[in-house]
């Protein structure tokens, strides 16, 4: 199957945490970290959150050129949220689960693709071949863990990038840079290969690719 070329980039405590246990946005990354992922998004044609970014961060992520999808197998995407600004097209990826009333409000001020799957969620393989077929080749994911679970359960990603930060964060609950249900054996993980590693101001970068 023809996808894009996936990178899951993200920042993360030294313990592995996106965020506090309150699911508060704070400040892991570095200046010298937000500079590379700026540099970074230069090189793609589309970037991907979840529904619990939005709903946590409600970032922008707008670049001039660059497409936002957000997987939202529910429809919960409030209509006033900051994915929406700009000149930038936003695309919302949604299952059954969504009602009519709820794609209607969204086609309004963004595009709706319905790709359902298992468990009343999208389907991210089948999403990855739609954007594909679209002409999205490279895209970025910037979590959360939820959606980062999903893609790597599914094997539909080229490299993970992270720049880990100097500090611990601690909390069973707080998200993870990988959260969903896990696997059950080591035999089952995902193995990885380091591809490079280093220090960016007082923490440093580690890029992996798929084993």
């Amino acid at each position: 199957m023809k996808r894009p070329y996936v990178i899951i980039n993200s920042a993360a405590s030294l313990d592995g945490k996106i965020s506090t246990v309150e699911r508060k946005q704070i400040a892991i990354s570095s200046e010298g970290d937000f500079q590379r992922v700026e540099e970074l998004r230069k090189e793609f044609d589309a970037i991907m959150v979840g529904i619990g970014t939005i709903l946590a961060d409600n970032p922008s992520l707008y670049k001039e050129g660059l497409i936002r999808v957000v997987v939202d197998s529910k429809g919960r995407i409030p209509k006033n949220s900051r994915v929406f600004k700009g000149s930038s097209p936003t695309i919302v990826a949604v299952s059954d689960k969504a009602d009519s009333s709820k794609i209607e409000s969204i086609n309004q001020i963004g595009e709706v693709i319905k790709v359902s799957g298992h468990n009343e969620k999208v389907n991210l393989v089948n999403l990855m071949k739609r954007l594909y077929d679209r002409g999205i080749e490279k895209i970025m994911v910037e979590g959360g863990g939820t959606i980062n679970w999903s893609i790597v359960k599914n094997g539909i990603f080229d490299e993970i990038r992270v720049y880990t930060g100097n500090m611990i964060l601690g909390g069973e609950k707080a998200p993870t840079l990988v959260d969903g249900k896990g696997f059950n054996e080591v035999s089952d993980a995902i193995n990885l290969e380091l591809k490079d590693l280093y220090k960016m101001d007082e923490g440093f970068v580690s890029e992996w690719i798929p084993k």
